[in-house]
């Protein structure tokens, strides 16, 4: 089986309101070999700030593939705009009505504490989330109070400013932590949104003696050494990063912004072979 995988793709970044679908498939065809794709397109979450959007790019990139498999980032759980803030009372209700959609499509599924198998493979995931990790491992002599690093979270991210229904920086990561031990033993390829490693060298070496780190990881050694897969699929950074860690392959390969991107020019698609 072959699959391809990418994160924080962002579609409303580079879309915005209009969205042919020949602009679209030109779009993604510099980065995907549209006449040779994987059996499984991997997104790892980040997908955009608008649901209607999401789906209908979702189905235009399925037609080039036999599954699609996501979880949900942080930007999946943001209100922004009227709209959303109309259709939605908070955070939860626009991913559960977003997955809802998304599982609702032949061939396409948005892992939330769940497996699923194909030809033989199982895929687990959630979204995952971020916690402390990063403080606790590299900097294990000094304290963090809840309330000092909600105020680094308000500071250097705009999570706090536009997920609704959360008061602290790990709340989500709380309710994350239970559908990944439902999953982590018994998956042969694991997805989250968040980097499950904690440690430094795992981190993008300009991020890595920065204390916002832990907002974009958490301390997964645990299921790393403890689990079945062979594969960990991740994203949030807008880095590439790659490391193996307790014979586990952990891979990060977004898509991110445009201006990240060159619009697209200067990312390429990553594939794995199991």
């Amino acid at each position: 089986m072959k699959i391809d995988i990418l994160s924080d793709v962002h579609f409303d970044n580079y879309f915005y309101g209009k969205y042919k679908k020949d602009d679209v498939i030109k779009f993604y065809s510099q980065i995907i070999d549209l006449n040779n794709t994987g059996d499984v397109l991997i997104i790892a979450g980040d997908l955009g700030h608008d649901n209607e959007q999401n789906i209908r790019i979702l189905k235009m990139i399925k037609e080039y593939y036999s599954y699609i498999i996501c979880v949900l980032g942080n930007h999946d759980y943001y209100l922004m705009g009227k709209t959303n803030k109309k259709l939605f009372k908070d955070s939860f209700e626009r991913v559960n009505s977003m997955r809802k959609f998304i599982n609702s499509k032949d061939g396409m599924y948005c892992l939330n504490g769940d497996i699923i198998e194909i030809q033989g493979i199982k895929f687990g995931g959630c979204d995952g989330w971020y916690n402390d990790g990063f403080l606790k491992v590299n900097y294990p002599n000094e304290e963090f109070p809840i309330t000092s690093t909600n105020q680094m979270w308000s500071n250097c991210t705009p999570d706090s400013k536009f997920i609704f229904g959360i008061e602290n920086f790990d709340d989500i990561f709380t309710i994350e932590k239970e559908k990944i031990n439902a999953v982590y033993k018994e998956c042969d390829v694991m997805i989250t949104h968040i980097n499950p490693s904690s440690k430094k060298e795992h981190i993008d070496i300009k991020y890595q003696n920065n204390p916002s780190s832990t907002f974009f990881c958490f301390d997964g050694e645990k299921y790393l050494k403890d689990g079945n897969m062979k594969y960990w699929i991740f994203g949030h950074s807008h880095d590439k990063i790659e490391y193996t860690e307790h014979n586990v392959q952990c891979i990060c390969n977004p898509l991110g912004y445009f201006n990240e991107s060159g619009n697209g020019q200067w990312v390429s698609l990553k594939s794995i072979k199991i």
